[in-house]
């Protein structure tokens, strides 16, 4: 059976009684395209099915309009989120995204950039491994790193630290006082924001946390939650969800009820932050937002650093403590 004939840019233009061109900026988010027109030109090009012919395209312009996308570790929730927005922003701007794994190994990181070069990318999108920083001088393609406001060559970040001091904030409304904090990787650069902004606020107020240092994962959060003495504390705050989420697996199973026994947030507002049950306080990231900051950066739109806001949800994981908490866990 023949496959049918892939529809052409010139098709959509005779469709919509407007010019290839239009059709081409409306495709590609550029020229001054009305947003009503421009979303009538991709609904028409969905439906006859277009498919841009990127080889030819490559051809004519030496370009392959594909951006190459880095990250540290595909199998952390987080960042299939963040590949999920890339690619969104990218497709607004008619490019594909071709999509690495440093698998957490600086090694692989290097190798990545350099194999993602060699297959042509105009640009590229780094989240670092931690521990780890790219050089935009040493890369041969216009690069944007997603790290931290404290990540050299920063090009587009949330603002970890200011999350970390609303989290901070709330407990202490709250009336807590004895904080666990899990910290994450000593050397993560983006944990280090988080929970130095945690404890700005909570060493202004005269607490000193107690913080514990583990990998970012599930397991990690499990672990602390079998081995430490949860009766030292009336709330514990993770840098990230996926500890908070093991942490409360693990202290429930030892008996421990969240907020009843102990309040828990944790940081990114990942799904499973959503379907825990209590549902997690937490912080959010605008994902979109960092994602079509860096996409911008990369195809010449943007030529500054931006850090974006984040905000603080709350959810049924918090409360204020109770008089058996605030009287009875002084004792070590």
């Amino acid at each position: 059976m023949n496959q049918a004939r892939p529809s052409s840019i010139r098709e959509i233009a005779n469709r919509l009684g407007v010019s290839t061109a239009t059709v081409s900026n409306a495709l590609r988010g550029k020229g001054r395209v009305s947003p009503a027109l421009a979303s009538q030109i991709r609904v028409e090009a969905d439906l006859l099915g277009y498919v841009p012919d990127h080889a030819a395209r490559a051809l004519r312009t030496g370009k392959s309009n594909t951006v190459g996308l880095l990250v540290p570790n595909i199998g952390q929730p987080l960042f299939p989120a963040f590949a999920q927005a890339i690619e969104r922003a990218a497709k607004q701007r008619g490019l594909a995204v071709l999509i690495g794994d440093s698998q957490g190994d600086p090694g692989q990181q290097d190798f990545e950039i350099r194999n993602m070069i060699a297959r042509g990318v105009d640009a590229l999108i780094v989240i670092p491994t931690r521990g780890t920083t790219v050089a935009p001088e040493n890369v041969s393609v216009p690069i944007a790193v997603i790290d931290s406001a404290a990540t050299a060559g920063n090009i587009a970040a949330s603002d970890h630290r200011e999350g970390g001091r609303m989290i901070a904030r709330h407990l202490i409304e709250l009336g807590h006082d004895k904080l666990l904090v899990l910290a994450g990787p000593e050397n993560s650069l983006v944990a280090h924001e988080r929970v130095g902004g945690m404890c700005e606020i909570f060493r202004s107020a005269g607490i000193e946390p107690a913080l514990k240092y583990s990998d970012a994962s599930f397991e990690a959060g499990c672990t602390l939650g079998r081995e430490l003495d949860l009766h030292r504390f009336t709330a514990c705050a993770a840098a990230y969800d996926a500890l908070a989420i093991g942490f409360a697996i693990a202290a429930r199973d030892r008996g421990c009820s969240i907020p009843d026994d102990l309040s828990l947030t944790g940081f990114d507002d990942l799904m499973w932050a959503q379907i825990v049950s209590p549902p997690l306080t937490t912080v959010r990231q605008d994902l979109e937002a960092v994602a079509n900051h860096a996409l911008s950066f990369v195809v010449g739109e943007s030529d500054a650093s931006r850090i974006f806001p984040t905000d603080l949800v709350v959810r049924r994981s918090t409360a204020r403590p109770s008089a058996l908490a605030k009287g009875g866990k002084n004792a070590e």
